[in-house]
């Protein structure tokens, strides 16, 4: 852990440098105004809104990393203007090394939580963005898909949770405790519907439950929103053999949004003028 202090009175950086090389076995340096600082890597800055120089420049510059904003007194252009600006947080002065460090460790597991969660969604839309399919409006809950391919449901219910920026729960109704459906705020995506209709807990129909379900699954509820989902693509098993029509229209479907007609009716060894009589043959529509 590198940490920056700004600050001009001596005395002050040298005992927080000294307290958090102990205590948090961090690496620290100080510099006396922002222009100093400028130059430092650090993962977290110690910054006096006091000093000489401009502030909200040096805030700017550093608002991907943690900044504690150490203050001698609050006002709007010492704390709240440089938190608006992308500061994270502000102890007043005088002030105990013990409260310091606990903002410190706050903040740091905060950043790494936020960017477990960005480096998550960032996998999730990777792993779903060849999953072409239209996400239906105005969401009603208790929702029953029927589909036979999982991720074109798992697609929807991940742009439902974007959407409405709430987590999502997966509920196994094999194997679940109602303690786990305590939450109003999350939305409770549900397999094994199938096998369990008769056990469905009540709570599930007043929460934002989404149910995943084939496309043969006869529904008796009348509180479900029920929606159909056709595979948007053809799926090739490993053990599939296609003829050639059936490849050419599948690598059509499938790579179409990815590549310019010149470049894909090339990849496929045709002319543009077949490609486009394969999409009118095959009841394609080229994509926008």
């Amino acid at each position: 852990m590198k940490i920056t202090i700004v600050e001009n009175e001596l005395y002050l950086a040298q005992s927080i440098q000294n307290n958090l090389s102990e205590k948090l076995n961090a690496k620290c340096e100080i510099y006396a105004s922002y222009d100093e600082a400028a130059k430092s890597n650090a993962d977290i800055f110690l910054v006096n809104t006091n000093l000489q120089g401009n502030l909200k420049n040096f805030i700017l510059s550093n608002k991907d990393k943690i900044i504690i904003l150490l203050a001698p007194y609050v006002t709007h252009s010492n704390v709240t203007q440089p938190i608006e600006l992308g500061a994270d947080d502000y102890i007043q002065k005088p002030f105990s090394i013990e409260e310091l460090i606990r903002k410190i460790l706050h903040l740091r597991e905060f950043y790494t939580l936020k960017n477990k969660t960005h480096c998550f969604k960032n996998f999730i839309e990777y792993l779903l963005e060849d999953i072409e399919v239209e996400i239906p409006k105005n969401i009603r809950f208790p929702l029953l898909i029927k589909t036979n391919l999982k991720k074109a449901a798992d697609k929807i219910v991940f742009e439902i949770a974007k959407k409405e920026n709430i987590p999502v729960k997966i509920i196994n109704l094999n194997n679940f405790s109602e303690n786990d459906l305590r939450d109003e705020k999350q939305i409770y995506y549900c397999f094994n519907i199938e096998k369990n209709l008769e056990h469905i807990p009540l709570i599930l129909f007043k929460r934002k439950t989404v149910f995943l379900a084939d496309k043969d699954f006869q529904n008796i509820f009348n509180e479900f929103i029920e929606i159909e989902i056709n595979s948007p693509k053809k799926i090739i098993l490993e053990d599939e053999i296609l003829s050639i029509e059936e490849y050419i229209k599948f690598i059509i479907t499938t790579h179409q949004h990815k590549f310019p007609d010149t470049e894909l009716s090339k990849k496929l060894g045709i002319s543009r003028k077949s490609l486009w009589e394969k999409r009118k043959k095959y009841g394609i529509f080229k994509q926008k």
